[in-house]
């Protein structure tokens, strides 16, 4: 049916959907891979972060416990202890959201669109909101969190059960040491549940695209639509004037089998052609004006084909008549008269050409 959407997008289809910030893109990705960006960091730079944040709160407490403990001094150790916990966060946040745009340049690529920022209050419209749950779209997001609800429990119990004997024994530790021991345990139960996330969120991404590209696809009639409106002039004035040149070729070329040409006798060139047992009646094989038609009588001499001037009948056949159409009834006996001129003049060889 003309109606199904059966062809894939155009480039035009793309960009103006891109324009409207409608992209394939998986929100999944994103969490998935800040959450491992941030137990990875957390394995590589958590002893450092420990540490400073060990001597911030120590620093905190031994400003708390002088006995000149005045407004000024507590603001400039509040000031400098603010400076140490910005000092050991900044890093992880920055690092974060670097990672965080990194994800959403690599699946949708550098864009910025007005229009997807402007409030959609159909977004949140009970009955749109109703009928999107019960849609594909919102099965398949049921599904991935329960889906991801199941796995990360799954995985939670693994690890707690795997480190049972380890954490049994931290109450035995010291507070450094048992700290150390949660967080490894902690930083290796997030590492596996993001990398579980990422290759969820790699499903979903997958299937996004499918979606995009599917809500994408055009009916035959947009893509004819679609051409039509988007034509190259250039293209499509050398394309008319080509058919000119071919249509011209044609015309010109018919002139050595007319049998006359009509003229104005200046402004106007039409020429006929007729065979009996072939043709009903005669018919216009070529027709010009100006210098179209100055090019007619001139290979009409070439050619040694009869030229007639009659003013009105000129100007009747070439407002009338197109090229490769018979001449109307009005004009039979107009164009007899001339044609029965035309075979008195010609050679008695030629005197099988008659209208009858």
């Amino acid at each position: 049916m003309s109606g199904e959407r059966t062809e894939d997008p155009t480039p035009l289809r793309r960009r103006e959907a891109r324009k409207k910030g409608q992209v394939a893109k998986s929100p999944e990705i994103n969490s998935a891979v800040i959450l491992l960006t941030a137990f990875g960091l957390f394995g590589v730079v958590g002893p450092h972060t420990y540490r400073v944040l060990s001597a911030l709160m120590e620093r905190s407490f031994t400003a708390i416990s002088t006995d000149d403990l005045t407004f000024g001094t507590l603001q400039s150790s509040g000031l400098a202890v603010g400076a140490m916990a910005v000092g050991a966060i900044a890093p992880l946040v920055l690092c974060l959201m670097l990672a965080g745009v990194v994800a959403n340049v690599a699946q949708v690529g550098l864009m910025f669109s007005q229009k997807a920022v402007v409030p959609d209050f159909t977004r949140v419209s009970p009955l749109t909101g109703f009928k999107r749950l019960f849609a594909l779209r919102g099965l398949v997001d049921l599904l991935k969190s329960l889906l991801k609800v199941v796995i990360i429990g799954v995985v939670v119990y693994l690890t707690l059960k795997d480190n049972y004997s380890t954490i049994i024994v931290i109450g035995q530790m010291s507070l450094a040491a048992g700290v150390s021991k949660l967080a490894q345990i902690g930083i290796t139960m997030g590492l596996r549940v993001a990398t579980i996330m990422l290759a969820i969120a790699a499903a979903d991404y997958l299937y996004q695209r499918w979606e995009f590209e599917k809500s994408l696809r055009m009916t035959k009639q947009e893509v004819r639509d679609e051409a039509k409106q988007h034509e190259n002039p250039q293209l499509k004035s050398r394309i008319r004037a080509r058919q000119r040149e071919l249509a011209m070729s044609r015309m010109m070329a018919a002139i050595p089998e007319a049998d006359v040409v009509i003229t104005n006798p200046t402004h106007i060139a039409v020429a006929l052609r007729y065979t009996r047992g072939e043709m009903q009646v005669p018919k216009v094989v070529a027709k010009g004006q100006r210098l179209i038609a100055e090019k007619i009588k001139e290979k009409a001499r070439q050619h040694h084909v009869p030229q007639v001037e009659n003013k009105p009948l000129a100007r009747a056949l070439f407002g009338t008549v197109e090229i490769g159409q018979e001449i109307p009834a009005e004009l039979y006996q107009a164009v007899a008269e001339v044609l029965a001129f035309v075979y008195r003049l010609k050679s008695p060889a030629k005197q099988h050409r008659s209208i009858g």
